[in-house]
């Protein structure tokens, strides 16, 4: 900055050794307004004395103004950050959700399917529990242990309706979705799982243990994916038509 306000001297007539006056500094700033957007941090060495007395009132309008620009510039910067750590964040979350949808289908069996969805997933989800259902008294034995059965519209009651997703903000977990980590789910996001490809219509949960974990209108775009991923998972092995 110091090379350009020599500059605007210059331009103005002035030689090298002479003194800046407040009014070249001014006739500059007029000619180049950005300076200040630019350096951001000169406003917070300004400490202009502009106050000035009317017949009722002080008058300090220049140093509210300033005022103003640096809580703008807070502001901007706290934006600035904010944006920067929610976008760390969601690109983190969507790693790990690409993670998990490999390891449930590198599972080659059952077993390796009940440690993905039970050990793995949560902790990489960051949640308490994670379960799948279908509506079915058919479910097969090696597999008692990864999927609740669920009776004859139990989709459609858990789910409000046909809806595909579903976000309970405040919740207790049913025995029924969650087993013996129902008793943990205090906030969970459900996804409706169609029937078809020999499977029936089911549904895959992920609960946490604090109320509020799971907010009303949040995005469930990830959570689904990985749902149709684990329902794809157990087909596998369940029909083998999948």
């Amino acid at each position: 900055m110091a090379d350009n306000v020599k500059a605007g001297a210059k331009e103005a007539g002035m030689g090298p050794k002479a003194d800046l006056r407040e009014a070249d500094v001014i006739a500059y700033l007029r000619r180049n307004p950005r300076v200040l957007l630019n350096n951001p941090d000169l406003l917070t060495i300004l400490a202009p004395d502009t106050r000035f007395e009317t017949d009722t009132v002080v008058v300090d309008m220049q140093r509210f103004v300033v005022d103003r620009l640096r809580r703008q510039v807070d502001d901007l910067k706290a934006s600035s950050a904010s944006l920067v750590t929610t976008t760390r964040s969601n690109m983190s979350l969507v790693e790990r959700t690409l993670e998990c949808a490999l390891a449930l289908l590198y599972s080659r069996d059952f077993t390796e399917l009940a440690q993905v969805l039970h050990d793995d997933l949560p902790v990489h989800l960051g949640v308490d529990a994670i379960a799948i259902g279908f509506e079915t008294d058919a479910v097969p034995a090696e597999a008692g242990h990864i999927i609740r059965a669920l009776h004859a519209g139990s989709v459609d009651a858990l789910m409000g309706g046909d809806a595909s997703t579903r976000i309970r903000a405040e919740t207790e977990g049913e025995t029924a979705l969650y087993g013996s980590a129902a008793g943990l789910v205090r906030s969970d996001a459900l996804i409706a799982l169609p029937d078809g490809e020999g499977l029936p219509a089911g549904i895959f949960a992920v609960g946490c243990r604090n109320p509020g974990h799971f907010e009303e209108g949040q995005g469930t775009e990830l959570i689904a994916f990985l749902g149709h991923i684990a329902r794809y998972a157990v087909g596998r092995w369940w029909t083998l038509k999948l």
